[in-house]
């Protein structure tokens, strides 16, 4: 018996640390991310491809009632900086945790957006970034660098990523933002990780 209770204890201390060392904070150069390719093209549906961009990777699920409102208000955002003359300094990356592509795909027929969208259905980006609360999103400065972590949606999100990014447009590609960080939003606004 003592065994097994050494075994379960050691198990769990070293899925905790498997877990927390893949998870990201801000100043680390963003993970790569990919997956079946939902809306975009191919080659810049990733995000090797998008760098030297300001970049949001949002991470979403069909299931996920929050990202019901996030993604259009990232498509919306997308939009607005395009218009003004970002398309070639600015764009979104979708990655779906899905485990079924037809899932994802109907998900999207009801809440269409412009910007690439991949669904990772074997869950490598979502455990190298340590999603653990839907929508997260993930805002990439042009080097390649997380600036800010969303955990949730909230009313404040879509002010402040706007804020955040425009500041990393007006910086030019080479600058450094200063006080990246994480900002977590109410518990009612994010669904968590099953």
């Amino acid at each position: 018996m003592r065994r097994v209770w050494r075994g379960a204890l050691l198990g769990a201390l070293l899925s905790s640390a498997c877990a927390s060392a893949f998870a990201v904070d801000p100043g680390v150069v963003a993970p790569e991310a990919a997956g079946i390719v939902l809306n975009g093209v191919a080659d810049q549906a990733r995000v090797s491809a998008l760098k030297g961009r300001v970049l949001v990777v949002e991470f979403w699920a069909s299931w996920c009632g929050p990202c019901v409102e996030s993604m259009p208000r990232l498509n919306q955002l997308r939009t607005e900086l395009h218009g003004a003359g970002y398309a070639d300094r600015f764009e979104v990356l979708a990655v779906g945790l899905d485990t079924s592509v037809d899932r994802a795909r109907r998900f999207l027929d009801l809440h269409p957006v412009g910007f690439p969208v991949v669904v990772d259905t074997i869950g490598i980006a979502s455990r190298n970034y340590g999603v653990w609360r839907l929508p997260a999103t993930f805002l990439v400065a042009p080097d390649g660098h997380i600036n800010q972590i969303y955990h949730g949606y909230g009313p404040e999100f879509s002010g402040d990523l706007r804020t955040r990014v425009l500041a990393l447009l007006r910086a030019g590609p080479n600058a450094v933002q200063s006080k990246p960080g994480t900002l977590p939003f109410e518990s009612s606004h994010g669904a968590g990780i099953p």
